[in-house]
């Protein structure tokens, strides 16, 4: 349980690190961006190019948040329990969103990146997919752990 406790202490910590640069990225790029409607020439999306990227990082966010919502309810319920089960399946979900969003993104501003970058960036979303699996695999422990308990307890 310590190790989980640390996990979920990590969470917060990577959490609130990500709120403050959204909300710089928000306040530093995007509202100038639409209030002045700056034109970026070199960039693919134009001016929406950082709106896009505060979106994904508003995505990674909420992933994130259910992820340590999961983890709260594991520490205050035991690992069984259903709450954990659909804050792991939602972080997941928004995860491999985000993962897929960014692999897409990437390809669409493969022009302005060089060809190490991209290849790298691709190795980056498909981990950040892989994860999103994973939480998917261990929602489906967790919800055969639990019927197991289930029975477990009534046979005792």
């Amino acid at each position: 349980m310590k190790k989980i406790k640390l996990l979920y202490r990590f969470l917060i910590l990577i959490n609130t690190l990500l709120i403050i640069l959204l909300i710089t990225c928000l306040i530093i790029l995007v509202i100038p961006d639409f209030m002045y409607s700056k034109a970026y020439d070199d960039k693919v999306f134009g001016m929406f190019n950082h709106f896009i990227i505060f979106m994904r990082g508003i995505i990674l966010f909420i992933g994130l948040a259910q992820v340590q919502r999961g983890l709260k309810a594991v520490i205050k319920q035991g690992f069984f329990n259903a709450t954990s089960e659909v804050k792991f399946r939602k972080g997941g979900l928004f995860i491999i969103i985000f993962g897929v969003l960014g692999a897409i993104y990437n390809t669409c501003v493969r022009a302005e990146l060089k060809l190490d970058i991209f290849i790298n960036n691709y190795i980056h979303y498909f981990f950040i997919i892989l994860v999103g699996l994973g939480l998917y695999m261990l929602v489906d422990f967790i919800k055969n752990g639990g019927k197991l308990k289930e029975e477990n307890d009534l046979t005792i």
